[in-house]
């Protein structure tokens, strides 16, 4: 991408419309999607079998699956806030060594299996079917590799920006009402440390994620 005006501008639209009310929320799902998804994907890997994954245009999801043991809900709860945290990372991994062609293919393929197998409610079916479609025609119809960067380079900002407001909202329930708190509350009940700890460690990543993608991109010109 290179030059630094683009990339601040991206940035600076992706946030406004990220707290716009119709585009914002269809926006803000892509982050929902991968999110609920890392959570079936990583129980899937650890043998456990998933139910469906759900999610609205408020942006809430679940993704209902049946564990075997007590240290796989673990890791598939983990999986959720810190997969998207890292996703971003290894999108500004794929821009910056030439791979955006290969990770649209991957994202298709990816969206297109958990579209199909897990996904049930009905706004969820149509926001996966045209993310689905715009990758599946980026992937049969390729264009510059300029326009593919630009393309992945806006999901990992929106995906980064999103995941930022979940794991600050989710700290904030962590402290002051923890049973909603989600992905902690579940933590907390598989490891007995408080659901406030698991709060902090999910903005101590994102946080740390955020820090490496603004050094990358702007400080080191790595994209």
């Amino acid at each position: 991408m290179g030059n630094m005006a683009i990339k601040i501008i991206i940035v600076t639209i992706c946030i406004i419309l990220s707290y716009t009310k119709k585009p914002g929320l269809w926006l803000n799902t892509l982050n929902t999607f991968f999110h609920e998804s890392f959570h079936a994907l990583v129980s899937l890997i650890l043998g456990n079998k998933v139910k469906e994954i759900k999610f609205e245009e408020t942006t809430e999801g679940s993704c209902i699956s049946l564990s075997k043991s007590k240290f796989r809900t673990f890791l598939s709860s983990l999986a959720g806030y810190i997969g998207c945290s890292l996703i971003s990372l290894l999108f500004i991994f794929c821009i910056a060594k030439g791979f955006t062609h290969w990770l649209i293919i991957g994202i298709t393929i990816y969206s297109f299996f958990i579209l199909l197998f897990y996904i049930r409610n009905t706004y969820a079916l149509v926001w996966t079917i045209c993310f689905s479609c715009i990758n599946l025609a980026l992937t049969l119809f390729p264009t510059s590799v300029p326009i593919e960067k630009l393309i992945i380079f806006i999901y990992t900002t929106l995906i980064l920006i999103d995941n930022t407001k979940a794991c600050f909202t989710i700290l904030h329930l962590s402290f002051f009402k923890a049973k909603k708190s989600g992905d902690c509350n579940l933590l907390h009940k598989v490891t007995k440390i408080p659901a406030f700890v698991w709060g902090i460690v999910f903005n101590l990543v994102n946080a740390f994620v955020i820090y490496k993608v603004l050094k990358l991109v702007f400080l080191e010109n790595y994209i």
